[in-house]
């Protein structure tokens, strides 16, 4: 579906020429009709040959609707630019050709109106004008036609020339995220609330849920209309009507979003690449001016910022545009700003980055980066995102970018086996990035085993806390992957070098011996954890070692005994129940010469180990 929008200097003869195309009186409003100008934005259409329907928007031609003028034609595919043939090109003739140019509407024609008004030489003469004025190398030569709506010939040449164009016109991509940017809204008694616009990047269809922003309110499609006629599917490109149930007129305005997902692409601060207009006065537009932003069919106030101390006419620059409010637009949304108050003008650009933060402008990797986005070459947008987020959700990857979902992740792919960047479940991440992170997480725990060398390994919640940065599901991503890739080894949380080896040196060798020696030497008063830690209060990382190892015998009680030791005591309590069938604790005492106190934790401990079995004050053998 083509769309077509009129421009052109007032009493041009726009309305006229729509409705010789159409039959279709465009200027709806009854001031219109009584003023004999057109205020607010018309619409209507033609069928072609072959009986497709193409839209045609009609603008206002007033300086003092200048504004109605750009939301209507922002989202046209292609410009019918009406200059009279008795006047010639005119002041709003320049401005909304300039404002053309900055939407990039590279598609349509020119059409001399009233040609059946003048002499051929006169005709002549405003065709040289024109040619002069529209000249420009890097853009399609624009057809430049003479018109009467007094003269068949001349309608169906014109509908011709329009036909032919829309067919030169590059097909629109569907990258299922439609969105509505509303240009009308009123109430139909027994319907509800409609509201109109252009269908762009996506189809919706009828009873589908949708979202009005900026209110975040759920609505239904209750009914579509599009050219006059129900339909099941609002397509993209197309003129459409949606009847949209649960919210009230009152509650929509012009400028307002109707978007497919309740995630809308949204920001407050805006990076932008800007083209001033030739021949303008610019001494208005200081860093930190006040500016009038007009995009799609939204109109509203900002402030913008930039490095340039002077600007010239047809300067371009980078620059960033905040605003108080957020605002709902994607990259390569095309805009156009005006000087508040003077009514006039001064310039246009490209949307580059969404979510933009505060910066300075005098650090020029600013410039650099937006420089990789200008183009908006896919691949380039993905490495520049990365190299500012460093890390993201493959399902938040551009989501504001005027791309599909699977074209996204085909270049994600090729950039990936390039080594561009590196993907891992749901995150695409900066390999930069991934580098350093997973060089600083082997480097915590290399000097984690040289500082407690004796540690088997350490609690993942300590690595867990040098990474705050980091989602929960993208840390654990990465120790799966150092595991997988025997980097580390993780156990029952706790994580170890893949490379980490415990080897005692001479020194701790020693003060092993003189700690299993001090347990062991008097069994009628084997010392507790605590005991132990205070005697030997600079080797616990030692006593832990020997405990982790099973070297040492944590009893209940915290009370300690050295593995030899309590085999023996093992050996003799089994040898003793194999003769005797039972032994209760004075049979234990007497047998082993140690107090209650020792005895039962050790005779808890067989137990555990599934040697004995209690039954009531009597232990005996487990059978196996």
């Amino acid at each position: 579906m083509v769309i077509f929008g009129t421009a052109g200097h007032i009493d041009h003869g726009k309305t006229s020429l729509i409705y010789s195309l159409t039959d279709i009186d465009a200027d709806r409003l009854p001031e219109e009709k009584s003023r004999g100008l057109t205020i607010d934005l018309g619409f209507a259409w033609m069928e072609t040959s072959l009986g497709e329907k193409i839209g045609i928007i009609d603008v206002p031609g007033h300086e003092n609707y200048i504004r109605n003028m750009i939301t209507g034609i922002t989202s046209v595919d292609a410009f019918i630019l009406v200059v009279d043939a008795k006047e010639g090109w005119k002041l709003q003739t320049e401005e909304h050709f300039q404002i053309i140019r900055l939407l990039n509407i590279n598609y349509g024609l020119i059409a001399i109106t009233k040609a059946d008004l003048v002499s051929p030489e006169k005709l002549k003469e405003v065709k040289q004008e024109i040619m002069s004025r529209i000249h420009c190398p890097d853009r399609p030569d624009v057809p430049i036609i003479y018109f009467s709506s007094k003269n068949q010939d001349s309608i169906t040449q014109l509908k011709k020339e329009i036909e032919k164009i829309s067919k030169i016109i590059p097909e629109k991509k569907d990258i299922g995220k439609p969105r509505l940017y509303i240009d009308r809204v009123f109430e139909i008694k027994g319907s509800g609330t409609v509201v109109t616009g252009t269908m762009l990047n996506g189809n919706l269809h009828l009873n589908q849920i949708v979202y009005h922003y900026p209110s975040g309110e759920k609505s239904r499609l209750r009914q579509i209309q599009s050219y006059n006629t129900s339909v099941d599917m609002a397509t993209i490109g197309s003129r459409v009507a949606l009847n949209l149930a649960g919210l009230k007129k009152e509650d929509i305005k012009r400028g307002d979003l109707i978007f497919h997902d309740r995630k809308v692409p949204s920001g407050q601060i805006f990076d932008v690449f800007l083209t001033i207009l030739p021949q303008k006065t610019t001494d208005s537009l200081k860093n930190g001016s006040e500016i009038e932003f007009i995009s799609h069919t939204k109109i509203l106030r900002g402030m913008i910022f930039f490095k340039l101390k002077e600007i010239r006419p047809e300067e371009k620059f980078y620059a960033q545009i905040r605003f108080k409010e957020p605002l709902s637009l994607m990259i390569g949304d095309y805009f156009i700003i005006r000087l508040p108050g003077i009514n006039e003008t001064i310039g246009g650009g490209i949307i580059l980055n969404t979510q933009a933060s505060r910066h300075d402008f005098h650090n020029s990797g600013w410039d650099k980066w937006l420089m990789g986005r200008d183009k908006l070459d896919l691949s380039q947008l993905i490495i520049s995102q990365l190299e500012k987020n460093q890390k993201i959700r493959k399902e938040e990857l551009l989501f504001d970018s005027p791309f599909a979902k699977e074209e996204i992740s085909e270049h994600v792919e090729r950039l990936r086996q390039k080594g561009v960047l590196f993907v891992i479940n749901d995150w695409v991440i900066n390999s930069n990035y991934w580098n350093k992170t997973e060089n600083k997480f082997l480097s915590s725990l290399e000097k984690k085993h040289e500082k407690e060398p004796l540690k088997e390994g350490f609690p993942i919640i300590l690595f867990r806390n040098e990474f705050p940065e980091m989602a929960e599901d993208l840390f654990l991503s990465l120790l799966n992957y150092l595991s997988d890739n025997s980097k580390i080894m993780v156990k029952k949380g706790i994580i170890s070098s893949a490379k980490h080896n415990i080897s005692l040196s001479v020194q701790q060798s020693k003060i092993i011996e003189e700690i299993m020696r001090y347990i062991e030497k008097d069994m009628t008063n084997l010392p507790t954890e605590k005991d132990l830690k205070n005697v030997f209060i600079k080797n616990t990382d030692i006593i832990e070692y020997l405990i982790k190892q099973g070297d040492v015998i944590r009893l209940e009680d915290q009370i300690m005994i050295t593995l030899p030791v309590f085999m023996k005591i093992k050996d003799r309590v089994v040898s003793h129940l194999k003769k005797n069938n039972t032994i209760n604790i004075a049979q234990a005492r007497e047998l082993l010469n140690m107090s209650r106190k020792y005895l039962v934790p050790i005779l808890t401990r067989m137990d555990e180990e599934g040697i004995t079995v209690r039954k009531g004050n009597e232990r005996i053998l487990k059978k196996h």
